[in-house]
């Protein structure tokens, strides 16, 4: 998806999610294609960060490779479904906990 077509999918994300702080429409690269925030966040370092995350192998489990992550932080949480060269990442503040499952279906949604 390129820019215009995906940023009306974040916004709608944002409408409908509104304990959401921000969204990230990024390459498994770390290239930022797109990102919407409430904050001023480096969308880069991000970005990079979780397609990082994206590379670990978990081969003992033999379930296949990661599709999403969701992450706890000290101050909120992390939410990132990839497919193919593609990732979206959301990022809920700490009142944000009790709509991590609302997120991470709206984020699936997206990568359909």
């Amino acid at each position: 998806m390129d820019k215009e077509e995906i940023g009306p999918k974040l916004a709608a994300v944002m409408d409908v999610v509104s304990v959401c702080e921000g969204l990230i429409y990024a390459k498994t690269s770390g290239e930022i294609i797109i990102g919407q925030t409430l904050l001023e966040m480096e969308h880069g370092p991000i970005a990079k960060s979780v397609a990082q995350m994206f590379e670990i192998k978990i081969e003992a489990a033999q379930k296949g490779n990661l599709v999403d992550l969701t992450i706890g932080l000290e101050e909120g949480q992390l939410i990132a479904v990839k497919k193919d060269e593609t990732m979206v990442i959301g990022i809920l503040g700490s009142d944000g906990k009790s709509s991590v499952g609302l997120l991470l279906r709206q984020l699936k949604n997206i990568m359909k």
